[in-house]
């Protein structure tokens, strides 16, 4: 895409979302955040902002846990709560606080070779959603045969030891792309396939009812 096209659907991501239901309380607030801001942030960690993440930045704030119809690494397509930074000085906050766990939390002590090539950007349910700024946007596959191997967005659980061969895996993937996470949970695009495969209709409502959240794969849930 142009800068022009990602602005654009970032734009009208948002507005998808606030159509489906979202932003009820707040409506759509500008972040704020400035290109002086986002260089000084490049300049301090020596990488390169994705000019997608740029123009997220860039847009809206969003004060609430989002959950959506996603699908995994095995293709396997459920409801899953995302939390997506959108502002810098949370953007700093969460690259301190992933390269200090890095470091310090764990028995094994990460290099900058291991950790350098990570942006976090939210969390994956509870753990690190991180963008892998190594990897090149253009080979990504999104139905991945190689479970993932080539998406960009990965999950580093808090969990399990980030130990070196955790580090060598590269976490857990969470979705091929930025783009496509923003389909899944901005858009909806999964909604149809989602709803289809479980007989049952999803709404906003429903996506703020932990009731649903999770016992939708119960008969009654279930629609005739």
């Amino acid at each position: 895409m142009t800068v022009q096209g990602e602005k654009d659907f970032i734009e009208n991501a948002f507005q998808a979302l606030k159509d489906r239901g979202w932003f009820s309380q707040t409506g759509l607030v500008p972040a704020g955040v400035t290109d002086g801001e986002l260089a000084a942030f490049e300049e301090e960690y020596q990488l390169k902002v994705p000019s997608l993440y740029r123009a997220f930045l860039k847009s809206y704030q969003i004060n609430f846990h989002l959950w959506g119809i996603s699908n995994g690494s095995d293709q396997y397509t459920c409801p899953r709560p995302l939390t997506l930074i959108t502002g810098m000085k949370e953007l700093r906050e969460a690259m301190e606080e992933f390269r200090r766990s890095a470091q310090t939390y764990f028995s094994y002590s990460a290099g900058p070779e291991q950790f350098g090539k990570y942006l976090p950007i939210g969390n994956w349910d509870s753990d690190w959603l991180l963008w892998d700024l190594s990897k090149p946007e253009d080979r990504v596959v999104v139905d991945d045969p190689d479970f993932g191997a080539s998406w960009l967005l990965t999950a580093f659980a808090h969990d399990v030891p980030w130990d070196e061969d955790y580090w060598q895996e590269g976490g857990d993937p969470a979705a091929p792309d930025f783009k496509t996470l923003l389909d899944w949970f901005f858009y909806g695009t999964l909604i149809p396939e989602f709803e289809e495969e479980n007989q049952l209709k999803v709404t906003y409502e429903r996506l703020n009812n932990y009731g649903f959240l999770w016992h939708w794969y119960e008969d009654h849930w279930k629609e005739t």
